[in-house]
Parts: C-alpha cells; structure tokens; sequence
C-alpha cells in the first residue's frame, strides 16, 4: 500500500472542501487520520472513510461527490 499517495488524494480532497473542523469535530477528525495512517491496506483506509463519511463529509464541507471520488482514486491505487 502506498501511503503516501493515499494520503495525497485524501489530502487533496479535503482541501476542496469549502469548511474546516469546527473545534468540536476536530478532535474526532485528528482521531480518523491517525486511524488511517496506521491502516495497513487500501480496504481498510476505505473501511475508515466509509464508516466516518458523514462526519469527514460535514466537518470540511465536501460534496458527496467529492467523496466518492476519492474513494475511486484510493481504490484505483489497489488495481
């Protein structure tokens, strides 16, 4: 798994997003990156992203469009 060309299209996803975490998601979100970073597989990165979609959604203002996109391209990733 390569992580950081996963962490790049999250990063790159969330940035496209039109909110930051207010400081009661903040703690939350700190905790889902970290979740993420020790995942060792592409299933389990996406496992996180889609138990944690609503929250990840709302917190930094992302369409659900954006999100699936990137669930695309980390799932590309595995080919």
């Amino acid at each position: 798994m390569n992580k950081e060309e996963i962490t790049s299209i999250i990063e790159n996803a969330l940035k496209s997003g039109d909110k930051t975490p207010g400081i009661f998601d903040l703690a939350k979100i700190m905790a889902i990156k970290a979740e993420i970073q020790s995942c060792t597989t592409v299933n389990a990165v996406l496992g996180l992203i889609e138990e944690h979609r609503d929250l990840i959604s709302k917190a930094f203002g992302l369409s659900e469009d954006v999100i699936e996109e990137t669930v695309q391209k980390i799932r590309a990733i595995e080919g």
